[in-house]
Order: structure tokens, then sequence, then C-alpha cells
């Protein structure tokens, strides 16, 4: 089942959260008036908004790139394609 552990361990042992009020990870801070925060892998906090900005910029950059190799690869395959009919022509 979802959430809970295999074993014989009870209920008592159980580790349990901190207190209301402590924040012991950095990305379990308390969002402030209004406004949403994500802490990133390098521990920088920004918004929501720049965090799906900056996601949205590394998947266009990546997708640019997907897409140059594919056209890259496409020519590559329309020139095989030609020395191969030149080849079976000249038989």
């Amino acid at each position: 089942m979802l959430g809970r552990k295999r074993g014989g361990s009870s209920p008592s042992s159980a580790k349990l959260p901190p207190p209301h009020g402590t924040y012991q990870d950095p990305r379990l801070q308390p969002p402030q008036a209004g406004l949403t925060t994500v802490v990133t892998d390098g521990g920088q906090e920004v918004s929501m908004s720049q965090f799906v900005a900056q996601l949205d910029e590394a998947a266009r950059k990546r997708l640019d790139s997907m897409n140059q190799r594919l056209r890259w690869l496409e020519q590559q395959m329309e020139a095989l394609e030609a020395e191969v009919g030149k080849a079976s022509t000249a038989d």
C-alpha cells in the first residue's frame, strides 16, 4: 500500500515530523505573502513563474539542439541515398 512501510515497525517507533514552525530543509520554508517559491537543485530560491520560464527556456534549447541534429542526420541520409542510387545505376 502507498504510504506504509513493510516490516514490523510499530507506530510508536515511526519518525515524527518536526513540530510546526521548525524547518530543517530550506525547501520546506513557508511561502511568503502570496508568493510561491521553488528551491532549485543549486539551492537558489526563485519564484514559480521564474522557475517555469527557466524550465521552458531550457526545454526550447534542448528541442532546438535535437532539431538541428535531426536535420543534419536527414541531410546525411539523403546524401547516402543519392550515392546508393548512383552506384546501383552504374552497374
